[in-house]
């Protein structure tokens, strides 16, 4: 129940201001919010993932929305259908077992992908807070626009966004345990009432529905569904990825196991449910669930509890929230998105992974650029380059001998000596058309350097060898063989020799169990 009560005062204020993100009433972010979460309480694999309306599945959803809408009462019901679309289309991933896509989406490109997400949500809060609009296609086009209407801000909405934001800076900091985005949205509430501030140019909320949602299915045609189709993948992606990430990581911090296709029909189900019952896409909320986890969350019972206290609120307490002024929705979102934005952590990518590195920041500057599905494509894109290249070209060593200790090191590490009239080479990668050109051009290039009696191939991380690979390592040997050099092979897996006999290579007395065996060997 504490858990319940924590999610719900965090959730409520929250709902309100991702449904202007999306593009949507005020009512449909609570839809959101209530829905999706009954749903994965019953059918998620995770104890603890809070799942709702979030930045990233809001703005996610409006820029697949966007392009297609023509009104903002098309842009609702393309907005259900899109839901409904991405639902359906994780819950097909999941029939067909493509838990293991997640894989896919990389920790590097995740983190690239929600920085700038948060950059473009907070950046697009600004304009409620400044009391201005702001419009244009994409993050930049908006940002100028905004500079552009400066001059003519609002000054006391500019009062009352500053100083919820340094309410909620400062509750967080001195009571992290109070709802602190519920103290000021009843603090902000307070102050439009009393001092009234509609009449003094502070734009409210306005009317909020009240009443449950009711299920249905959108007015859109077969053909905006058909263009929905392509937005709808990349909404999924988002979805499944981060919602993944957040369950892995819950789950490895209390030691429970994570079904990635049963997330994705619970995910799915959620999804298909929440655009029924009028909403946007749903998701994992990493705060939320953070909160939940720290209040004593052991079950989905809590989500459930949750469940019943948005309903309570959706009949009986939506009018409460039609006084809140926008400015207090902006900085609620924008405190929300704020610690989001971290770039230690992409700095810190560069000194470990060029190609990590800058699949993060090509995401990143997608986002900001292009379009947060563009950004997100980009990135994906970028990852598996780096990942083919490095299937394509990877690490071929040549080892030396420690003396010391008759250990195998590559050359250059301090105490590590070539062996007399011997080249050992290692190939770190599976063996297959593309690569191995790479192991014949380092064999061919060190015996033509050293001249040696015997090469000695380190095979410990061949795993796989397909028959263009066989074909070529049989023209290597054949040629070695012409030049009088012998080659052996050290820690050959068992499958691979197989596979190379079926394909006519003949390695007779040539494989040993270890690399010391087969240089003796040779001596």
């Amino acid at each position: 129940i504490a858990a319940a009560v924590t999610v719900w005062a965090i959730v409520v204020p929250e709902s309100v201001a991702y449904a202007g993100i999306a593009g949507v009433p005020p009512a449909v972010g609570l839809y959101v919010a209530t829905v999706p979460l009954i749903v994965y309480a019953l059918v998620g694999s995770s104890r603890r993932v809070t799942v709702g309306p979030s930045a990233t599945s809001a703005a996610v959803s409006a820029a697949a929305v966007a392009p297609l809408a023509a009104d903002a009462e098309n842009f609702l019901e393309l907005t259900i259908a899109l839901t409904i679309v991405v639902g359906v289309v994780l819950i097909i991933a999941s029939i067909a077992k493509l838990g293991i896509l997640a894989e896919f989406l990389s920790e590097p490109v995740l983190k690239g992908f929600i920085v700038g997400v948060a950059i473009t949500v907070a950046g697009g809060q600004l304009g409620k807070v400044l009391g201005v609009e702001a419009v244009g296609e994409g993050f930049i086009a908006e940002m100028v626009d905004l500079g552009r209407n400066v001059p003519d801000a609002q000054g006391l909405t500019i009062l009352v966004g500053v100083a919820c934001l340094v309410a909620l800076v400062l509750l967080e900091r001195i009571l992290p345990k109070l709802p602190s985005a519920l103290v000021v949205v009843i603090a902000a509430i307070a102050a439009a009432r009393l001092f009234d501030l509609e009449e003094r140019g502070v734009v409210l909320v306005g009317e909020i529905d009240a009443g449950l949602p009711t299920p249905g299915l959108p007015d859109v045609s077969w053909d905006d569904v058909l263009n929905l189709i392509p937005g709808a993948l990349g909404v999924a992606i988002v979805v499944f990825g981060e919602s993944m990430a957040l369950a892995k990581s819950f789950g490895a911090r209390h030691d429970e196991r994570i079904d990635a296709d049963a997330e994705l029909g619970a995910l799915g189900g959620a999804n298909a449910m929440a655009g029924i019952f009028g909403g946007f896409a749903a998701i994992g909320s990493n705060s939320r669930t953070a909160a939940a986890d720290a209040a004593g969350q052991k079950t989905q019972l809590a989500s459930l509890a949750t469940g019943g206290l948005l309903i309570l609120t959706m009949l009986f307490l939506t009018q409460l929230f039609e006084d809140l002024p926008e400015a207090a929705l902006g900085a609620i979102i924008i405190h929300a998105v704020i610690g989001l934005i971290k770039f230690r952590p992409l700095t810190q990518l560069r000194e470990r992974s060029r190609v990590d590195f800058w699949a993060a920041v090509t995401t990143l500057a997608g986002v900001l650029l292009f379009d947060i599905l563009v950004g997100l494509a980009v990135g994906v894109a970028v990852s598996i380059i780096g990942m083919m290249r490095r299937a394509v070209r990877p690490r071929a060593v040549e080892l030396g001998l420690e003396r010391d200790t008759g250990n195998f090191w590559a050359l250059g590490t301090e105490r590590v000596e070539r062996v007399d009239d011997v080249v050992i080479i290692r190939f770190e990668a599976e063996l297959f058309f593309a690569n191995v050109s790479v192991l014949r051009d380092t064999v061919l290039a060190a015996a033509a350097a050293q001249q040696p009696s015997t090469i000695v191939i380190d095979a410990e991380s061949i795993t796989h060898v397909d028959t263009t690979a066989a074909e070529e390592l049989d023209r290597l040997l054949d040629e070695l063989e012409r030049r009088g050099i012998e080659v052996r092979f050290a820690r050959l897996e068992r499958s691979v020799a197989d596979t190379l006999h079926r394909c006519d290579v003949e390695l007779g007395d040539r494989v040993y169990n270890r690399i010391s065996d087969a240089v003796d060997a040779s001596s």
